[in-house]
């Protein structure tokens, strides 16, 4: 098959030129000269060693920052070791009082609650109005620090030997004088007016209330981190029944 029969293969097109390839580049006028490349070298064109330096003092180089953050760190250290706890945050742990103490505080402050009470609640139930006249012969007394008389007490249906308390002495042995108790099975009578009643239990009962506080302390039950609300609870409860109970024998 001769050339002149070859297939012609796809023969690529040209595009047409677009108008703006044809625009001209505008030459500079010649009143501004002729435009000479510049060329930079970093070598020769760098700031001297000096403009740098100055240049960085004003930020301060990297040690200089680095001992700025430590002292901040260390002021903000300093000042929380010496912040007061806030409410909200965790307490150290504290170890719980020892068995044989803290049972020997509990049979301490139980006895003192007992005294206490017993010694206020006569005097506190007359206070209230719960009280029965009578008359009582002083029989006997002795003297000391604390005067110790007794009495033979007649209320209108009923008579009885008494430990007689208030304002009575040795000068009024063989008298009859007035007096109250809290009824027939009272142990004591008071011979007086009602400022030496609030006189005798208002003292007693702020004593009852320290070995209360002291209760709580003795028993541990502030050391608890787990049931520490329930443990001083259980430590009123205590203080409350005694003074009920006693309250109720002395009616």
């Amino acid at each position: 098959m001769s050339g002149t029969n070859r297939a012609a293969g796809p023969q690529p097109q040209r595009r047409p030129a677009s108008p703006e390839e044809h625009v001209p580049v505008p030459e500079l006028p010649a009143a501004y000269g002729t435009a000479t490349p510049v060329e930079w070298d970093p070598v020769e064109d760098a700031p001297p060693p000096a403009v740098l330096g100055a240049q960085r003092g004003s930020l301060g180089t990297q040690a200089d920052g680095m001992a700025a953050i430590r002292a901040v760190w260390e002021r903000a250290a300093e000042s929380d070791r010496h912040r007061p706890a806030r409410p909200g945050r965790l307490q150290p742990r504290r170890e719980p009082r020892r068995f044989a103490p803290a049972l020997l505080g509990i049979l301490v402050c139980a006895c003192l609650l007992m005294f206490f009470a017993w010694t206020a609640a006569p005097a506190l139930w007359m206070t209230m109005g719960h009280s029965q006249a009578g008359t009582v012969q002083v029989t006997t007394c002795e003297n000391g620090f604390a005067p110790s008389c007794t009495g033979r007490f007649r209320a209108a249906d009923w008579s009885k030997e008494v430990h007689l308390t208030g304002e009575v002495d040795v000068a009024d042995l063989g008298r009859e004088l007035p007096a109250r108790t809290t009824g027939p099975d009272a142990h004591s009578a008071y011979v007086g007016g009602n400022a030496g009643l609030v006189l005798r239990w208002a003292p007693s009962m702020v004593l009852f209330m320290a070995s209360a506080f002291a209760l709580v302390a003795a028993s541990g039950a502030t050391r608890l981190y787990d049931g520490r609300s329930k443990a001083v609870g259980l430590c009123w409860f205590a203080a409350g029944a005694v003074l009920a109970v006693t309250l109720a024998f002395a009616w």
